[in-house]
């Protein structure tokens, strides 16, 4: 049976996150997760390329499209860690 789009792209999420969490190991200074963003608005940027045949009218709306998508799984996911913190201090 097929995964749902949703584990799938979890799953993948998490292959990305592992690899980041090996570099991360040998380098403490923050450069892995700069790296990691700089690689996802690269990989935005290409997709964006791939929504329309005129990206330089389309800029900002393109840009727009990901910040908001961007936003709102950042949102989910700190709210997720402040319960693992809220745990973790026995609040």
């Amino acid at each position: 049976m097929e995964k749902n789009r949703d584990e799938k792209i979890y799953d993948y999420a998490d292959e990305f996150i592992n690899l980041a969490n090996k570099m991360a190991e040998t380098d403490k200074s923050g450069d892995v997760g700069v790296a990691l963003r700089f690689a996802a608005a690269r990989y935005c940027a290409y997709e964006a390329s791939l929504r329309t045949g005129n990206l330089a009218e389309d800029r900002e709306e393109q840009v727009q499209d990901f910040v908001k998508v961007f936003t709102e799984m950042l949102r989910i996911n700190i709210e997720d860690y402040i319960k693992i913190q809220t745990q973790e201090k026995g609040i």
